[in-house]
């Protein structure tokens, strides 16, 4: 390990890994060789929360330090900046637990665990994060049109429930999305404007064309009341949700 790398100072290739730091909900990245490991990279966002933790890069990084505007001398500790266009994940590498970054605002993430790992115990967290999450209220943002946001836990929840298939026709996703996943799409039975909760039981993962069919089919309120029973008997036999909804 470098002892005590300066300002300016170049490396080339350092391992990297994210990883969720005491106090700091947004998923962070720390180099784990080379380098001191309480150093903290300055790194692109979207790579740091839409892989799980402690996936591992490696990059080109610079060190750096933040600067007194008024008199040009060094402040706070020194940190590491990678070069985007160096980053490559280690593809050989993988965390023994895939824990998920999941968005909830901009600085707020929550986090669950990949259902394939536990299959009892990471469903039943994310289960209980879902009915925790949701709210009969869905904040709204005025502006030329009234936009309201979807609470990404709720999402991810549906999709992760439904394994795979359709919560709609029964079939498999049509396809797998460039994320490697199973393609659904989260469909809210009463819609968040007609005033639809934003909660398990009101959610359900479904392929495209049924999102279409529900929205524009001739059929359209009666296929969308026979989802709404297959997710209400759904959430009944995964067993009694009372108390966990706020």
């Amino acid at each position: 390990m470098t002892d005590q790398p300066n300002p300016g100072d170049r490396y080339v290739g350092v391992l990297l890994e994210t990883f969720l730091e005491e106090g700091i909900n947004r998923p962070r990245v720390r180099p784990i060789e080379v380098l001191p490991t309480n150093m903290r990279v300055e790194f692109p966002r979207s790579l740091r929360a839409d892989n799980p933790l402690g996936t591992r890069f490696r990059a080109d990084v610079r060190v750096a330090q933040k600067t007194n505007k008024s008199d040009g001398t060094l402040i706070g500790p020194s940190y590491l900046v990678a070069d985007n266009h160096s980053i490559v994940r280690e593809e050989d590498f993988q965390p023994d637990r895939l824990i998920h970054a999941v968005k909830i605002s901009d600085r707020y993430y929550d986090y669950v665990e990949e259902y394939r790992v536990r299959p009892e115990t990471a469903f039943d967290g994310l289960r209980d994060a879902a009915y925790r999450a949701a709210s009969e209220e869905v904040a709204a943002t005025s502006t030329e049109t009234t936009s309201r946001s979807r609470n990404e836990t709720i999402k991810h929840y549906a999709l992760v429930r439904s394994k795979g298939v359709c919560e709609g026709c029964g079939k498999p996703a049509p396809f797998i999305a460039k994320n490697g996943k199973p393609y659904l799409e989260v469909h809210h039975i009463v819609a968040l404007s007609g005033g639809g909760a934003d909660s398990p039981d009101n959610v359900a993962a479904v392929c495209p064309n049924c999102h279409r069919r529900v929205e524009f089919g001739e059929d359209a309120d009666e296929f969308n009341e026979q989802i709404l029973e297959r997710i209400t008997q759904k959430e009944t036999d995964l067993g009694d949700a009372e108390g966990l909804f706020p």
